[in-house]
């Protein structure tokens, strides 16, 4: 019968009917501070399936062992692992009717039926035999190699609709207390430079990563889940509180681009480079077309609205071009939104432009209203979609992908645009021809395919600056 015994703080010794197997020396982390949550469960598969589930465990520890840490023999176990958990829970035989009471669901309810609760605690499961491994100092597979495994271990959950449900329930959850705190969350978007939507995303990966392996077996886990939620965020503001200072109207804090004491020579460096990417864009504005710069100066200082295109083009793309956290450009003033607009539309290769040929367009256009919040609108060309689709954010499920492509053409589609080269109005915005254009160009960024582009807008700005 297999035993884990605890030597010392985060160091364990794996023993099968008094024999060692090998000692574990954990990494400092929420998984390894619920640690005995994942023992407790592979001695009971021990205890429940007997020698047949002991023989495995020891084989896969000393093979992977003796193979100096061979990825490949963790990888051919997985279906053996997902089986035998499987076996586990038959054998628990675990209602999971009794967590659901219908009687509570309403219209705006996030529901999870008995399968899917079933399918979270099979994939919790799958993640505590692995993750005795992936939390060990030396046993650790590398990144590359975690990210497959894991990838499969999840996959009864994120090749459906139960991973977006999760996610939105960090979302409403978040959005919840922004709407009872509204001033803190303002507060942390202007000198944190976080938006509400990225913390959504940070506590849902902290959710993925650390806390869904810690789910009971014999437990409804949404109610755990919804907990360590509530907890994450309470914490965010916690400690924006605490670092929180009030300055006098006499003291300026106008650094447009640093996030206050939080790495000044990174902010001070990403400040420079976008200063240099500004200066590039004015000498720029000739070639375009836009010949009365005085003019163009007084438009652009007069707008008061960020360049949508900015925000959803051209932002992500010198983030990655030019690895500068997508944070920094965040509290970039109006004007300069549109000139890293204009500076992009020259950098863009001729196959971007090709491809995406009302992106490119757009780029040369300024917003003049106020964007929308929110949009009830939804892609119409789905087929197209899912030609081009092939995962968002690790996951093989396109309905998140499909929700924040549709929000993003939505805002896009909802606002009027004025063209800088001759101050035409838009009359009838090509909808059908920016929502193609949109889909292809973020399944295309979300998959690297766009990468080699990339690579060839880095070199000319470096030859540039």
């Amino acid at each position: 019968m297999i035993k884990f015994e605890e030597t010392k703080k985060r160091q364990y010794t794996i023993k099968n009917n008094g024999n060692k197997i090998i000692d574990l020396d954990l990494m400092f982390s929420p998984i390894t501070n619920k640690f005995s949550r994942l023992t407790d469960f592979i001695e009971d598969c021990s205890l429940k399936i007997g020698e047949e589930f002991d023989n495995w465990y020891c084989k896969l520890i000393n093979d992977y062992k003796q193979s100096d840490l061979d990825y490949s023999i963790v990888k051919n176990n997985i279906d053996k692992m997902m089986e035998y958990c499987d076996k586990y829970l038959e054998l628990k035989n675990v209602n999971f009717k009794d967590y659901i009471n219908k009687s509570k669901i309403s219209r705006n309810s996030i529901f999870f039926d008995e399968e899917d609760i079933k399918k979270i605690v099979q994939v919790s499961n799958y993640l505590k035999i692995y993750f005795i491994i992936s939390q060990d100092q030396k046993l650790k597979l590398p990144i590359k190699f975690h990210k497959e495994v894991y990838n499969k271990l999840v996959s009864k959950i994120t090749t459906c609709s139960i991973v977006y449900k999760l996610y939105k329930i960090v979302s409403s959850k978040t959005y919840e207390y922004n709407h009872t705190d509204k001033y803190m969350w303002d507060y942390i978007k202007n000198i944190y430079c976080k938006t509400t939507d990225m913390h959504i995303m940070s506590i849902f990966n902290f959710i993925m990563n650390n806390i869904l392996v810690t789910c009971d077996s014999a437990s409804n886990p949404i109610p755990y889940l919804i907990s360590v939620i509530d907890e994450s965020i309470k914490w965010i503001l916690k400690n924006i509180y605490k670092d929180a200072i009030i300055y006098s109207e006499t003291i300026s804090t106008q650094d447009v681009y640093s996030v206050q004491g939080k790495d000044n020579l990174n902010s001070y460096a990403h400040n420079d480079t976008i200063g240099k990417l500004l200066i590039l864009s004015y000498n720029k504005l000739e070639e375009i077309g836009i010949e009365n710069i005085d003019k163009f100066k007084q438009t652009i200082s007069g707008l008061k609205e960020i360049s949508l295109f900015a925000n959803y083009i051209t932002y992500p793309i010198l983030s990655k071009v030019l690895d500068i956290p997508f944070r920094h450009f965040l509290t970039i003033p109006v004007s300069n939104s549109y000139l890293l607009n204009i500076l992009m539309f020259q950098y863009l290769p001729k196959d971007f432009k090709d491809k995406y040929p009302t992106i490119k367009k757009m780029l040369l256009f300024y917003n003049t209203e106020k964007p929308i919040i929110k949009t009830t609108y939804k892609i119409k060309n789905l087929p197209d979609f899912l030609k081009t689709f092939n995962t968002f954010l690790s996951f093989k499920s396109y309905i998140p992908a499909t929700e924040l492509y549709s929000s993003i053409i939505g805002k896009l589609s909802r606002n009027s645009y004025t063209s800088f080269l001759n101050d035409r109005k838009i009359n009838n915005f090509p909808l059908a021809r920016l929502e193609t254009d949109m889909v292809n160009f973020y399944n295309d960024f979300f998959n690297s395919k766009l990468d080699v582009l990339f690579k060839q807008i880095e070199v000319e700005i470096d030859k540039s600056i």
